[in-house]
């Protein structure tokens, strides 16, 4: 029998349960009430879950959920009723449950699909896409097999999401067994879980359904890592009809039913444009809750896990006043850190995380004030077709004074960190000794330009195919160089499975190399002068199919999807 997880923590559930939660900190009595700041942390950890003895076994149940979520002004609060997970026997919440795990373990989830039948669609109803109900499972980033174990009786998967049509977890009870064995050399870092069913992964992300998976190692283990508080940040958008927006499909208040709801108005409804450069852009939460407050005393070091579950929107992440250190860029580590400085005034280019990117990073708190962790402006489209995000603030960080007899971490780990020999650079060596065969992929979406805000449905032709058209065939042991090409204003972001990336040019001129398994396509390309990212690939440890996609759901949901099969040698 698989054993139980351990609870890591109960952080969960307390929006307004006051700062010693997540953060550690004791404050003495009366210290919240002094000054005008609100000293109570309500930044929200998602319950952690930990293997025991090399398994950790979960089961998720995926059903709806009615809360209530902010908008744009974390005073107005919206009823909602979106799909969710819960886990065990514990009901939905704002994000699944955060999966604990070590190279060498084996990680079981049991998918139990609890969401109501899949509505008839009428003949060419252009606004409800495929199946919104059915669902499965993708381990995003994680070196794990892909198919199905063949000789399991009943079915158990990998990280399987080539469904066809006619398949998928259903909805009315239908569950699936995953399992996903961590290798021993698996890079630490973080990663996550969502849908990744076609037609349907963007209506389904875009309500509730991510939750993070961090895979531990030697960098954990280090003495300053054990002892900083770690915060898990799944940045999400959820999309849902308001009668404030201009346009809801005639889907019911607070729900999220039709395609076009996140494929006409992809980058959201909330946030004002300032000027008509700037596009209107749906409100990020972290871990359900708008703009949350953490408390940390003054010379206080933490790391904190970004994770950008949006369903097509980037981040720039800024920190007043503060360096962010970078350690991780999505789950693979690096043994120096990469720092982000406060950058307002200088470019405006902090950690840019596409959709699907994940980041790690250690902050160590300056001086007690109050700062704030932002969303700079970030282009996201130039040329024939030119869009700015906006900037937003993200959480506040309240800095306070050190408490003498309070034990806090308050050392960096020192470079060089420790990182698997899974990540050893692809020299032109190997690269020449595995094949050297060179690829391209070609993202276009023919009849528009990435970017459609207005009533109507998506008419792009979007030129990749579907899921489960075999296009690209690979020998097991191979290392190749892919090129992908964007035709578009807009900048893709790119996402293959199971076997990470490692980025040697953009735009056809060498970068310092560096690994990645989601990668922002530059903006500003076009059919006869693309611009591009060059990338090698070992494929490794396992054969099977997975898919290559536009993260950007939407675009992935209407065929921006390439299906990629390893065969044996």
């Amino acid at each position: 029998m698989a054993n139980k997880p351990i609870l890591v923590n109960q952080r969960r559930e307390f929006l307004r349960l006051g700062i010693g939660i997540a953060s550690g900190i004791a404050l003495p009595i009366g210290l919240g009430g002094c000054g005008k700041e609100d000293l109570r942390q309500t930044f929200v950890q998602p319950v952690m879950l930990a293997s025991e003895n090399g398994v950790l076994d979960v089961t998720l149940t995926v059903s709806y959920w009615n809360t209530q979520l902010s908008g744009a002004d974390p005073a107005n609060k919206y009823p909602v009723s979106l799909r969710a997970y819960g886990y065990n026997n514990n009901q939905p919440s704002y994000a699944g449950p955060t999966l604990v795990v070590k190279g060498g373990d084996k990680l079981r989830i049991r998918l139990i699909n609890q969401l109501p039948l899949n509505p008839p669609a009428a003949p060419n109803d252009p606004l409800l896409y495929m199946k919104p109900n059915t669902t499965n499972l993708h381990t995003h980033g994680l070196h794990v097999f892909p198919g199905v174990y063949p000789d399991s009786k009943p079915a158990e998967y990998g990280d399987y999401v080539v469904d066809s049509n006619s398949g998928g977890v259903v909805p009315q009870g239908d569950s699936r067994q995953y399992v996903y064995d961590i290798p021993a050399d698996h890079p630490a870092g973080p990663f996550y879980y969502h849908p990744q069913f076609h037609g349907s992964s963007a209506i389904q992300v875009a309500s509730l359904m991510q939750g993070a998976i961090m895979v531990r190692g030697p960098v954990d283990e280090l003495p300053e890592m054990v002892q900083a508080t770690e915060l898990i940040f799944l940045f999400q958008a959820p999309y849902f009809a308001s009668g404030k927006e201009n346009e809801s499909y005639g889907v019911k208040e607070g729900s999220l039913e039709k395609f076009a709801q996140v494929a006409n108005y992809p980058t959201g409804h909330g946030l004002n444009r300032s000027d008509n450069k700037y596009l209107d852009a749906q409100p990020v939460l972290i871990n359900g809750v708008r703009q949350p407050t953490i408390v940390m005393e003054s010379g206080e070091v933490q790391r904190w896990r970004f994770i950008n579950t949006q369903t097509f929107n980037c981040l720039n992440l800024n920190l007043d006043e503060h360096l962010l250190h970078q350690y991780t860029m999505d789950g693979w580590g690096g043994t120096h850190y990469q720092d982000y400085p406060d950058v307002r005034e200088k470019g405006g280019k902090g950690i840019e995380l596409a959709a699907g990117n994940r980041s790690s990073v250690v902050v160590k708190a300056g001086a007690p004030g109050t700062y704030l962790l932002r969303s700079l402006p970030v282009k996201i489209a130039q040329g024939k077709q030119e869009a700015v995000l906006p900037g937003d603030v993200l959480a506040k960080i309240i800095v306070v004074e050190r408490q003498p007899k309070k034990l806090i971490a308050e050392k960096m780990p020192a470079a060089p960190l420790p990182i698997s020999d899974f990540l050893e650079p692809i020299s032109n060596e190997e690269f020449a000794r595995c094949g050297g065969k060179k690829r391209s992929i070609v993202f276009n979406i023919v009849g528009g330009d990435g970017l459609t805000q207005s009533p109507g449905t998506q008419s792009a032709d979007l030129q990749l195919q579907r899921s489960n058209s075999i296009t690209q065939n690979v020998i097991l042991g191979a290392v190749e160089e892919w090129t992908i090409f964007n035709c578009n204003s807009i900048a893709h972001s790119f996402h293959i499975h199971v076997n990470p990336m490692y980025v040697t040019k953009v735009n056809g001129s060498p970068v310092e190399p560096y690994w990645c398994d989601t990668v922002a396509l530059p903006p500003g390309g076009t059919p006869e002068m693309p611009t591009s990212v060059t990338f090698r690939m070992r494929f490794k440890d396992f054969v099977g199919p997975y898919i290559l996609h536009s993260q950007m759901l939407q675009y992935s949901d209407l065929g921006m999807v390439q299906r990629v099969t390893v065969v044996p040698v």
